[in-house]
């Protein structure tokens, strides 16, 4: 039965892949993969990211359903820590905009969520993924998780070069002050806007 989970791990592995794989050609020969305007190419991308995040959500599924619940303290851990990176991660994409989440120039955003890391969309997508992994009490949905984390670096570096080409300088600056995920900046900045709010 054991199986089961390694098989579904190995199906839902595939698209992330070859997301990966073509990541990182577009990295090397830019081919407009991503970012991608409107067509095929974004199609795909997405089409392929939806299959490895949603096949991840399963294969936990599937796991809780071969080797069982657990104990409670996993889902005292696990709930929240998706709950809450759901919504933050909801409010990230509030704050970038419909048209600026899918490559618009509707300019540079660089307050709120984003003044503590310059894709806090993807890192709550990873707090979630990390949570997901602790409820379903799964090395092999955290390996997933690991994954997702390539997949989302590997977006971010497609992305920075677009950004910098529509923004130059400014998102060159952005790049230096601000953390690509989240680093010792991002806690002070976190700790100095409590401590003014207080």
């Amino acid at each position: 039965m054991d199986n089961v989970v390694y098989i579904a791990a190995a199906i839902v592995a595939l698209p992330g892949a070859v997301l990966s794989g073509l990541l990182v050609f577009n990295l090397v020969r830019p081919s407009g993969f991503w970012p991608a305007d409107p067509g095929w190419r974004r199609d795909l991308t997405l089409w392929l990211f939806r299959a490895y995040a949603f096949g991840m959500v399963g294969v936990a599924g599937v796991a809780l359903w071969v080797w069982g619940l657990g104990q409670w303290p996993r889902y005292a851990i696990g709930l929240p820590m998706m709950g809450g990176a759901y919504a933050l991660s909801l409010w990230a994409y509030k704050g970038l905009g419909k048209d600026n989440t899918y490559f618009g120039s509707d300019g540079l955003v660089t307050v709120g969520l984003y003044a503590y890391s310059r894709n806090p969309g993807y890192v709550a997508s990873l707090a979630a993924a990390l949570g997901l992994a602790v409820v379903a009490g799964s090395v092999i949905v955290l390996a997933l998780a690991g994954g997702l984390l390539a997949i989302y670096f590997l977006f971010a570096l497609n992305e920075e070069r677009w950004l910098a080409k529509g923004y130059g300088t400014a998102f060159l600056r952005y790049m230096v002050d601000t953390p690509r995920f989240v680093d010792a900046r991002t806690v002070a900045r976190a700790r100095e806007d409590l401590l003014t709010r207080l």
